[in-house]
């Protein structure tokens, strides 16, 4: 693979992150007295997707410089750990930046696991709302690594 190419697969995670980001606003503006039953979990999906559109851009990352991707029960854990323990990826975000990320993690594993029924509107809202800045963010990080890459041998 080369840089060009990782590129395009960045870019093209980073435009779904961002349709999920814009139809997650759209939903945190529904006015309470019209939410439906069903928005939360609604809701909840945009948060998880998430942390797996930067684990999908982990793994780009993994397979673009050779390393093993993680697997197993605590790979969520280890590919978070491992991106923020990259010092010109993760290493550059606050340590704020890096909690919300920790709270996006938990939140996923926490709807994965459970039931849509069961998810309440005080339990999204802030993440909901949070997430067009959080992408940003995320792709400031990414553009910034990228940029650090050395260009292909020709």
């Amino acid at each position: 693979m080369t840089k060009q190419q990782l590129a395009q697969q960045i870019e093209y995670e980073f435009d779904q992150l961002r349709r999920s980001a814009e139809t997650a606003s759209e939903l945190a503006a529904v006015a309470p007295e019209a939410r439906r039953p069903w928005d939360a979990a609604a809701a909840a999906k945009y948060i998880a997707d998430l942390i797996a559109g930067l684990e999908n851009l982990c793994k780009r990352r993994c397979r673009y410089l050779n390393l093993p991707i993680p697997a197993g029960p605590e790979s969520h854990t280890q590919i978070l750990n491992d991106f923020l323990d990259v010092p010109e990826l993760g290493g550059t975000l606050s340590k704020d930046f890096c909690l919300v990320l920790k709270k996006y993690l938990r939140f996923r594993h926490r709807f994965i696991h459970g039931y849509g029924y069961e998810v309440r509107w005080e339990v999204v809202d802030e993440p909901l709302r949070l997430l067009s800045e959080t992408v940003e963010q995320l792709a400031q990080a990414w553009n910034r690594w990228l940029d650090s890459l050395p260009d292909d041998e020709s």
